[in-house]
């Protein structure tokens, strides 16, 4: 952390306040922190907003919230809520501080505020705003050179001078002096441990242990043993959670062990990386989530003490150490052996803590560079970049074959190997798959053909525990299952946006968990395929894994299912979907790993690997932190600016642009925090981020409450921080603005309310006027129109009724026409008939233009049948013999009956004459060929009925009622024949009904019709 925003790299002093903000003491200035971002208070004597000075010395926070800073020229004070800074000095009217250059200071459980200088105790006085100098006497302290101040659990002030340590009560009465035991050493710092044991930190005697309770002493200091102190210059000292001992010095880290009061020490090493960023060690700070920050000359670093994750890593000053860091591939084997690959150095062979390397140089393996190891029975397969070694172990000294391209690897280039439940080693490499089994080798990429896939880059090969066989493609090639049983295959790829398919083409593990469930890793995160519905569930960095791209992955005892990746290992349980996530700050070789670098052994121990080194542990032993993260806002936007808070802030419509920036006390690692946020009012689901801010554009009008909370990288959740605001409604939206709008409306409506029923009144004069005036010419229009539409139907009428004595003698002529094209002898008596049926068309031709004149009577309703005693039997039998000819001629048959010879009535045998030759007609026209028409006459007593039958197409029952109307034609859907009973019709009952008589239609679609005649015999 030393150029991530320090003001500079060596830190005195860190601290944690109650909001949660780290602060951190350089000698170049001071730091507050959040876990993303650095803020700086600097020394400016042109701004008296500034603090004392830049070399900060020690921090504290009282009762009150203010943060508190000492420094060598002076103590600063800073108000958080506003960033005011007040500076104290030894001026009798600025804090009258005994001198400037300050050392530790202290609040007490007594409300005691305690500084500490190069020459003095100061106490301050919240009355006054002052210090009062105390313990000022030379025998009251052994110097007034005072390092380190320290209140212990019993209420007691220590204070540790350049010469020696004093025991004081809470009234800062001398309880004891530690002259005879530490003397007059110089006591830098001072520490209470969990077991009540007091630690004294000196500059050049080691440490000192005073048991508060039998006040006994022990001196630990450093020597020749790798178990004692690294030095006897030690600065500071903190417990862990687990009531562990660290102890910092000027040569580096230790860690005290309780029972055998042996150290442990950790020092930087300038070949690596992930170490101390330097030895010499300024001040340890435990902060709530338990991770420890140590402050050095270089800078900071920080470490979780609790991890359980065992780290191995190449050492260069350690000859039992592995040869490599970066490692490719892992195999423990039946007699507890660790095969360990690495990328350029070879194999490492790990038994216990003695390690044997196999390399180039000292056996013939192919080559150095590993890529992946796996075993059966007593061979070790080792897969290189240039080729397959096999290891046989059953011989007194190790025996190795090798496999290339020249003895059939699709490849020399291996990327995966597989044991099968047959012992058959899977060769996985970048141009193919290759099976190896009884010292033979097969090339078996023809198989990738068959099916139709170009991938042949294969990372992954796996058999599932029914037999099945899983290969994993990394070229975007897929997932495939072959299974061999029912030799059938199918390919699983990822399709876009379908939640059930696989999230990603490139496969770089495979492996299953206890319920059969296939469980593949990709570069787009973990799936897990399920055995019974054939569907995949994916898990990506929003689900909360730690990083999308999965190298390997293990299956616990639980069922609990571990991830290597390239942001660290992530834990998922999978029955509740939650993930808990380990980083380098809990003990990973790195946050970095390798593909094909997992291994589980018997023992249940977990091997990973990575790029510095690899990581052993047993799953069941490791136990999350339950620190929930709590939720601290650090700043506000409104706008563009800044505010302190916005709870149950009211701001205008226009004021809708909201910032909020936060934090979590949770500083394990910032960057795996998952925030949840949901706004209240616009939102209604959770929405989450891993950014440290939000931001809300153009909000409407009305109350909110924002609600976030964060997720630690071990997959605690924290609780709610909830902020309520409101964005007031502008003045034209706003409750008294609507009331005027509705005030003025209601005005607006009873004036316009008068005016409306003046207008009416107007109106309704007018309207009465116009009504009578509109009375009257509804009359004359009804009688012009009436006129106009007798007039039309009289000349549609005339025209029809022409035509059908036309039609006849038509036919006639057609037929003559006929016999003569045949040549065919007509007979004087044949002739005659043809002549008298024409003779009688031309009449009744004749009789219609006659009729035109009574046609006009009839639209004047002024048409006199001209009626006579005539029989009516002989009428419609003539007429119907006069068509008989003409119904045969389209391949019908005519049949008239009757069941009277004679039946007398008052008719007008013309108009009867041309209904039945129009019901005739129609019965002709709409039956097809082949078909019968009957015309039957009945006797009924005082009425007639003649019926015109046919089987023709019929009529529909909603048809019925429009066939006698004259300006409906009715058309069957069935009928091949356009028009139908239209007009003809029409004129047949404006005639029967001057008859007085009565026309109607009996019809079945498809079955036929009968139209029926019913004729009084006398009628007025």
């Amino acid at each position: 952390m030393s150029e991530d925003g320090l003001s500079q790299s060596t830190v005195e002093t860190i601290y944690q306040d109650s909001k949660g903000y780290i602060w951190i003491g350089t000698n170049d200035g001071l730091d507050r922190y959040n876990g993303y971002e650095f803020k700086q208070y600097k020394y400016n004597k042109n701004d008296k907003n500034s603090i004392a000075n830049n070399y900060i010395v020690d921090i504290m926070e009282d009762k009150d919230g203010y943060i508190w800073i000492s420094t060598i020229n002076g103590l600063s004070r800073i108000d958080t809520d506003n960033d005011e800074i007040k500076n104290y000095s030894s001026d009798k009217n600025n804090g009258n501080l005994s001198d400037e250059n300050l050392w530790q200071i202290i609040y007490t459980s007594e409300d005691k505020f305690l500084v500490s200088s190069v020459n003095g105790l100061n106490l301050y006085n919240q009355e006054k705003d002052s210090f009062d100098r105390v313990l000022s006497d030379e025998d009251e302290l052994p110097s007034q050179f005072i390092y380190s101040l320290k209140e212990d659990s019993n209420g007691h002030i220590w204070v540790g001078t350049d010469k020696g340590l004093v025991e004081l009560d809470k009234n800062l009465k001398l309880v004891n002096s530690y002259q005879d035991s530490i003397g007059e050493s110089e006591i830098y710092n001072l520490y209470e441990d969990l077991n009540k044991n007091l630690w004294v930190c000196t500059v050049d005697k080691g440490l000192f242990r005073i048991n508060l309770n039998d006040k006994s002493i022990k001196n630990y200091k450093s020597s020749e043993s790798k178990f004692s102190l690294p030095s006897n210059t030690v600065r500071d000292v903190i417990n862990n959670s687990k009531n562990e001992l660290w102890i910092g010095t000027d040569k580096g880290l230790c860690l005290f062990n309780y029972e055998t009061e042996e150290f442990v020490r950790y020092s930087k090493k300038a070949y690596e990386s992930n170490t101390l960023v330097d030895n010499s060690i300024f001040c340890l700070f435990k902060d709530r989530s338990g991770l420890i920050w140590v402050g050095t000359y270089r800078g900071i670093s920080a470490f979780n003490p609790n991890t359980k994750f065992q780290h191995y890593k190449s050492d260069k000053e350690d000859s039992n150490s592995i040869s490599g860091d970066v490692i490719q591939g892992i195999y423990k084997d039946d007699d507890n052996l660790v095969w360990m690959g690495t990328s350029e150095d070879g194999i490492n062979i790990m038994n216990g803590k003695a390690v044997e390397y196999l390399n180039t140089g000292n056996s013939k393996l192919c080559s150095n560079a590993i890529q992946d190891i796996t075993g059966y029975k007593e061979k070790i397969f080792i897969g290189t970049n240039d080729g397959l070694s096999v290891l046989d172990k059953s011989s007194e000294n190790y025996t190795i074959t090798n496999y290339t391209e020249k003895d059939g690897l699709p490849s020399n280039k291996i990327r995966s190997l597989f044991v099968d439940s047959k012992g058959q080693l899977w060769i996985g490499t970048n141009k193919g798959l290759a099976l190896y089994s009884d010292n033979e080798l097969r090339d078996i990429t023809y198989i990738f053909d068959e099916m139709g896939v170009s991938d042949k880059f294969i990372r992954a090969v796996y058999e599932d525990s029914k037999g099945n066989y899983y290969i994993g493609c990394f070229l975007e090639g897929g997932l495939i299952k072959i299974n061999p049983k029912a030799k059938s295959y199918k390919i699983y790829k990822h399709i876009e946006n379908d939640e059930n398919s696989i999230s990603n083409d490139c496969i770089r593990f495979i492996t299953e968990d206890l319920k059969g469930n296939i469980l593949v890793g990709t570069s787009y995160g973990l799936n897990i395929l399920n055995s019974n519905t054939d569907t995949f569930r994916s898990y990506t960095e929003k689900d909360g894994l730690i990083n999308n791209t999965v190298y390997g992955i293990l299956v616990d005892d639980k069922n609990n299912i571990w991830m290597s990746t390239n942001g660290g290992v992530s834990r998922l349980c999978a029955e509740e979907g939650i993930f808990e996530n380990f980083t380098i700050t809990d003990g990973l070789q790195s946050n970095e790993f390798n593909g094909r670098s997992c291994f589980k052994a018997s023992t249940d121990n977990m091997y990973f690997g990575g790029i510095n080194g690899f990581n052993v542990f047993n799953p069941n032993k490791i136990h999350i932190s339950k620190f929930k993260p709590n939720i601290i806002v650090d700043n506000f936007e409104v706008n563009g600016l800044n505010k302190k808070d916005i709870s149950n802030t009211k701001f205008k419509y226009n004021e809708n642009n909201i910032k909020i920036s936060y934090f979590t006390d949770d500083y394990v690692n910032t960057k795996t925090t998952q925030y949840y946020y949901k706004l209240d009012g616009d939102e209604k689901e959770w929405s989450t981020t891993k950014n440290n801010s939000i931001i809300f554009a153009n909000l409407s009008p009305g109350d909110y409450t924002l609600r976030i909370k964060a997720k630690s990288q071990h997959g605690v959740i924290g609780e709610e921080t909830v902020i309520k605001f409101t964005i007031k409604y502008p003045f034209w939206k706003s409750k008294y603005a609507i009331c005027l709008y509705l005030l003025s409306i209601i005005i607006l409506i009873l004036i316009n309310k008068y005016k409306v029923r003046k207008l009416d009144r107007l109106i309704n004069e007018k309207t009465n006027d116009l009504k009578l005036k509109m009375d009257e010419n509804e009359l004359l229009f009804k009688k012009v129109l009436t006129l106009e539409q007798n007039k039309n139907n009289y000349f549609i009428n005339l025209s029809h009724e022409l035509r059908t004595p036309l039609n006849v003698l038509n036919g006639i002529n057609q037929l003559i026409k006929d016999f003569c094209n045949k040549d065919v002898f007509i007979t004087p008596k044949k002739l005659s008939y043809y002549m008298d049926i024409m003779e009688r068309n031309t009449s009744r031709l004749l009789n219609l233009i006659n009729n035109i004149i009574d046609n006009t009577k009839i639209e004047n309703n002024s048409y006199i049948l001209t009626k006579e005693k005539t029989n009516i039997v002989y009428l419609v039998e003539e007429n119907v013999m006069d068509m008989k000819d003409y119904i045969e001629e389209k391949g019908l048959e005519l049949i008239f009956d009757t069941d009277i010879e004679e039946k007398i009535i008052s008719c007008d045998k013309t108009e009867i004459e041309r209904c039945i030759i129009n019901l005739v007609g129609n019965a002709a026209k709409f039956t097809p060929k082949g078909g019968l028409i009957q015309v039957i006459v009945s006797d009924l007593g005082d009425k007639v009925k003649i019926s015109v039958k046919d089987n023709g197409i019929g009529i529909s029952e909603e048809n019925k009622k429009l066939i006698f109307n004259r300006f409906n034609q009715v058309v069957e859907n069935n009928s091949e024949v356009k028009g139908g009973s239209g007009l003809g019709l029409t004129i047949s009952k404006q005639l029967i009904s001057l008859h007085g008589g009565d026309i109607y239609v009996e019809s079945e679609v498809g079955v036929g019709s009968e139209f029926i005649i019913i004729l009084p015999v006398e009628n007025d």
